[in-house]
C-alpha cells in the first residue's frame, strides 16, 4: 500500500510531468527526423551506411520501433503514464483546492484576519451597520456573500478554479485523440492530370464520391520559384446529388465529410511531342540523380543509326531539353515552336501536362482534437482569472471593523481593488 501511495505521489508531480512532456517532445522530433512507416529493408540499406549519431544501424532502428514511433509500445506508454499524470494531479491538488474554495470559511475571531495577505481596520460607529451596507456594496460589484448579523464572507472569480482541471481534461482527450488518430488515420497520395478523376468510396454507407481536377495553377516568384499551388477539384455524386466545386492550395485543405485533402506537391506527368510527323503522349518520371523537380525519360531518335537521348523538364512551361547520353550535347525544344532536328529526327513540343499532388486523409480523430484544443483554450482563459476573498468582521466590543483580503494571483491589482473597497466601507 505504501509503495502504490509514493508512485501515485511520484507520477502525480509537476516534475514527473514535465520530463514525460519533454521525453514526449524529443520522441517526437526524433519521429520527424527519421522517416516513418517506410520498407524495412530501407532503414537497413539507409542506416547501415550512415548510422544516427554514429552508433545506431538500420537493426537498431527497427529494434527501438523508431521507424514508427507514434504507434510503437514505448511512445504510447508514454501518452498513457502522461494521461494518468495529469488525472491523478487533478484528483489530488486541483479538485481538492476547488472543493476548499466552493466550501465558504468564515472568520469568527479576529485573530484569523492577521494571518491573511491583505488586511485593515477601522474604528466605527455604533450606528451604521457597516456589515449590512458592505453587503449590498459587494453585491452590486459581482460579489458571492454568505452574511451574518457581525460578519461576512465574500469571493468572486471562483470559476479561475475550474481552468487546470479543464486543461488537464483537454491535455487528456488531446493525448487520447492523438493515440487513437495514429492507429485509424488513412492517407493516399495520389496525382491527378487535369480532367483526371478519383472515386473515394465509403463502403461502410456504400457511397461513392468522385473527385475531378478541373483546373490547376501554379503561382511563381519573379526569380522562376514555385510560390503556390492551386487546384479546381469538382466533387461529384449522383446519389448525393452533388455537383460541387472546391479550391485548396498548399496549407488551405479542404474539409469534406470527415476527409481532409492537401494541396501537396505538382509535378509534369506527361507531354506530347510530334517526332517524325507521328504525335506521341510521353509519361515522365521523376530524376532525383539530376535535381529537385525534374522529369523526364530515355528516348531512341534517329530514322537510321538510332541514339539514346534524355528527355527533361523542370517546369510546367518548358522548354524540354534533349540531351545526348554519350557526349552530353544539348538542344533545347520549347512549347509550340518550330520543330528541331536531331539525329535525323524531327521534334517538336505540342504540350506540356502537369499534375496535381494531392494527399487525401481520413483521421477520425480529428473532432477530438479539435474539441480537446478548445477545452484547453477556454481552460487557459479560465485559469487567468483570480479567485479573489474578503472577509469582514465587526467586533463589538472594541468597535472595530476588521477587513482582510485573499487572492491567489494578481496580488497587486487585488490590493488596489481592496483598499478602494476598504475606503468605501469605511466611509458609510
Amino acid at each position: 500500500m505504501l509503495i502504490i501511495k509514493n508512485f501515485i505521489l511520484k507520477i502525480s508531480s509537476l516534475r514527473f510531468s514535465i520530463l514525460l512532456i519533454i521525453f514526449i517532445a524529443i520522441s517526437s522530433g526524433i519521429g520527424t527526423f527519421i522517416p516513418q512507416g517506410n520498407d524495412p529493408q530501407e532503414y537497413i540499406d539507409f542506416y547501415n551506411n550512415a548510422p544516427i549519431f554514429g552508433f545506431i544501424n538500420g537493426y537498431q532502428v527497427l529494434r527501438l520501433q523508431l521507424n514508427h514511433i507514434y504507434t510503437s509500445y514505448w511512445f504510447l506508454f508514454s501518452l498513457i503514464l502522461l494521461c494518468i499524470s495529469l488525472a491523478t494531479c487533478s484528483f489530488r491538488r486541483q479538485i481538492p483546492s476547488l472543493k476548499a474554495a466552493i466550501k465558504w470559511t468564515e472568520f469568527k475571531d479576529e485573530k484569523r484576519f492577521y494571518k491573511l495577505q491583505l488586511i485593515t481596520n477601522y474604528i466605527i460607529s455604533k450606528d451604521v451597520d457597516h456589515i449590512l451596507k458592505a453587503d449590498s456594496l459587494l453585491r452590486k460589484k459581482g460579489w458571492s456573500i454568505l452574511k451574518f448579523e457581525n460578519r461576512l464572507s465574500a469571493r468572486k472569480g471562483l470559476v479561475g478554479k475550474l481552468g487546470p482541471i479543464i486543461v488537464h481534461i483537454g491535455l487528456i482527450i488531446l493525448l487520447i485523440g492523438s493515440a487513437y488518430g495514429n492507429f485509424s488515420s488513412q492517407s493516399k497520395e495520389q496525382y491527378l492530370r487535369l480532367g483526371e478523376s478519383l472515386d473515394l468510396i465509403n463502403e461502410s454507407k456504400n457511397s461513392k464520391v468522385t473527385i475531378k481536377l478541373n483546373k490547376f495553377q501554379i503561382e511563381r516568384e519573379s526569380d522562376g520559384k514555385p510560390k503556390q499551388f492551386i487546384s479546381d477539384l469538382n466533387f461529384l455524386s449522383e446519389e448525393q446529388k452533388l455537383n460541387e466545386i472546391k479550391k485548396t492550395q498548399v496549407n488551405h485543405p479542404i474539409r469534406f465529410k470527415g476527409l481532409t485533402i492537401y494541396q501537396a506537391d505538382w509535378s509534369v506527368s506527361n507531354i506530347v511531342m510530334e517526332i517524325d510527323s507521328v504525335l506521341y503522349q510521353l509519361q515522365l518520371k521523376p530524376i532525383p540523380e539530376i535535381g529537385d523537380q525534374i522529369w523526364g525519360l530515355l528516348i531512341e531518335l534517329g530514322r537510321e543509326n538510332k541514339k539514346n537521348y534524355l528527355l527533361t523538364i523542370d517546369n510546367e512551361n518548358g522548354p524540354l531539353k534533349v540531351s545526348n547520353v554519350k557526349d552530353f550535347s544539348e538542344s533545347l525544344i520549347y512549347l509550340n515552336n518550330d520543330a528541331v532536328e536531331i539525329n535525323s529526327s524531327t521534334l517538336s513540343l505540342k504540350k506540356i501536362i502537369p499534375s496535381s499532388g494531392l494527399i487525401i486523409k481520413n483521421d477520425p480523430s480529428i473532432p477530438f482534437i479539435y474539441f480537446s484544443f478548445t477545452l484547453i483554450i477556454f481552460g487557459t482563459i479560465f485559469s487567468l482569472i483570480p479567485t479573489n476573498q474578503i472577509w469582514i468582521l465587526f467586533n463589538k466590543n472594541s468597535n472595530k471593523l476588521f477587513i482582510g483580503g485573499l487572492s491567489n494571483r494578481n496580488l497587486l491589482g487585488f490590493k488596489k481593488e481592496f483598499l478602494k473597497l476598504s475606503e468605501e466601507i469605511k466611509n458609510f
